[in-house]
Parts: C-alpha cells; structure tokens; sequence
C-alpha cells in the first residue's frame, strides 16, 4: 500500500477533490499519485503550509492596503 500524506483543501476547490466530496480547509489523507493532479490544479496544498493569500487579481476579495485595520470590511458607510 502507498504511503499517504495529509493535505489540506484550498479555497479554490470546488464541491469534489480527488472523487470526494470536500469543504475548504479540509485535510484529505492522499498517496502521491492521488495528490499529483489535485496538486497541478492547486486544488489542494501539503498540509502545515500557509496559504497564498488571494488578491483581486486572482479572484480573492482581500484588500491588502486596509487589511486588519478596524472597518476595513465595511465600504461606503455612511
């Protein structure tokens, strides 16, 4: 039996990884050869690794000048 290792589900994964069906942030239990393909897509990432922060370039909703500062969430308040 192949060795497996843990990775966890990134954000850009959608509703089935690897033939399961997964949530973001799920740790999945792979062999090397069931994680090559998840991995390419960057579906999943090697579990204890930080993940990439996500930019309006790529998708993401993070505003990196505003971020963790009290209100940065909330726009046009008034």
């Amino acid at each position: 039996m192949a060795e497996k290792k843990p990775y966890r589900v990134t954000d850009a994964a959608g509703p089935y990884v690897a033939g399961r069906k997964v949530k973001p942030g799920s740790i999945l239990d792979l062999s090397a050869a069931q994680a090559e393909y998840e991995l390419q897509r960057g579906v999943i990432a090697p579990h204890g690794t930080v993940a990439p922060l996500r930019t309006p370039e790529d998708g993401g909703s993070v505003d990196l000048v505003n971020r963790g500062k009290p209100g940065a969430g909330v726009r046009n308040r008034r």
